[in-house]
């Protein structure tokens, strides 16, 4: 059979090691179980822990309750109703983790102060502390009256530092000595302060210690005089708020004036840009239209220079014939302003000989008449271009006629 490759000796040493300390680990289970408020992200165990501690507060409010004097009724009857109201307890029924949310939550602008007291149990001034200032009705009005759950400008939070919440503050905020209460400004990670310190568990947070109060001496300080420290802490802090707030509108005020001016910079670019567009459209059709003219007058030049030649040639080629010749036509031209042209022609001349005529006559005689018609009177009768290949013979106008000539273009 293949042997069994034995235990590296590391390996056998870790086995013994578990078996020999598993007694132990028993008995340290069993003699030291875990609390039910233990455990730092145990969230359930920390909300039950600050309700603890809420509870705890609220019996030292009921134990301060001061004795009312009875009162006398109208009809002289002494009674024992008392019109004291118990003050609610500032501090909130939710862990650290959740208060601390709670304050986040909110705008930066707003975001209240983090008051937070840790409570030794064990230590013989915290209940005195607890009962004789944090129960004096001077604080407990200011606390209850900054502690709005939307508005207010501080969230309280105690703790037992025999939770597991107030053993991390404990051990955050390096306390050595009760009773402890401090003011801390939190804020989002990125602000840096010189006395700023980030929690355990939350890393996106960092807080500021604006005012630490601890140890036996705190006990010699009035009451009144810590409410007077708190209330300049608060004011302060509201103040700091506001310039930052102040601060923030101006920001918004001068980025918003930026954009504007950016805003009215780009319309003007692209009103200056469609003017410009506008005006190299209207260049460049100027330059078409000034094109198309020149193109046009130059192509009306050369069909006006290409048909006085075409007439030249052809009375060149047939010529006007000698008075007293025979099959000849006599033609009297009538202009529009009334001028007589005599001219003769062959009887088989065409149409087009006759307009070939009129044609080199207007250009010699320096006439502007460019489209003429023609017509006669007797028989009324008008010609057209179609006419030109007609002979004057076929057309009626031999041996003589007088033929009306109308300018068309005018």
């Amino acid at each position: 059979p293949p042997s069994r490759t034995p235990p590296k000796p590391p390996a056998i040493i870790t086995i013994l090691l578990r078996v020999l300390l598993w007694p132990l680990f028993k008995l340290v289970n069993m003699t030291f179980p875990p609390k039910e408020f233990d455990g730092i992200n145990n969230s359930s165990g920390a909300d039950r822990a600050a309700r603890a501690f809420v509870t705890m507060f609220q019996k030292q409010i009921s134990a301060v309750r001061p004795v009312v004097s009875p009162t006398n009724s109208d009809d002289g009857a002494n009674t024992n109703q008392e019109h004291y109201v118990e003050p609610a307890c500032p501090f909130r029924s939710r862990g650290y983790n959740g208060t601390l949310s709670e304050i986040t939550s909110r705008p930066p602008n707003s975001r209240p102060l983090l008051l937070l007291y840790l409570h030794s149990p064990l230590h013989a001034d915290g209940t005195k502390f607890i009962r004789d200032y944090l129960c004096h009705s001077q604080l407990l009005q200011l606390l209850n009256s900054n502690n709005s759950d939307s508005h207010g400008s501080v969230v309280c939070f105690g703790a037992s530092i025999h939770t597991a919440d107030g053993q991390r503050m404990r051990d955050m905020m390096g306390v050595t000595s009760f009773p402890f209460m401090a003011l801390l400004s939190v804020k989002s990670s990125g602000s840096s302060s010189s006395s700023s310190s980030n929690t355990n568990g939350n890393t996106n947070v960092t807080m500021e210690l604006l005012l630490r109060m601890e140890g036996p001496k705190l006990l010699t300080i009035p009451p009144s005089q810590i409410t007077t420290y708190l209330t300049t802490t608060i004011s302060r802090h509201a103040e700091v708020l506001a310039v930052e707030e102040a601060r923030r509108l101006q920001r918004e005020e001068e980025r918003g004036f930026r954009e504007e001016q950016d805003r009215e910079y780009q319309e003007a670019l692209l009103a200056d840009q469609r003017r410009e567009m506008e005006r190299q459209e209207t260049t460049e059709r100027e330059r078409r239209e000034k094109e198309e003219t020149e193109e046009a007058e130059r192509s009306k030049k050369a069909k006006e220079e290409h048909r006085l030649g075409d007439a030249r040639a052809l009375l060149e080629r047939v010529g006007e014939p000698p008075a007293g010749s025979e099959g000849v036509s006599r033609l009297r031209f009538t202009l529009p302003n009334g001028k007589k042209v005599d001219r003769r022609f062959y009887s088989v001349d065409t149409m087009e000989t006759m307009r070939a005529f009129l044609v080199v006559y207007f250009h010699e005689q320096g006439i502007a008449m460019k489209n003429f018609g023609l017509s006669t009177n007797f028989p009324r009768k008008t010609f057209r271009e179609e006419d030109d290949k007609l002979t004057l013979v076929e057309t009626g106008l031999a041996p003589q006629a007088v033929i009306m000539v109308q300018d068309l273009d005018s």
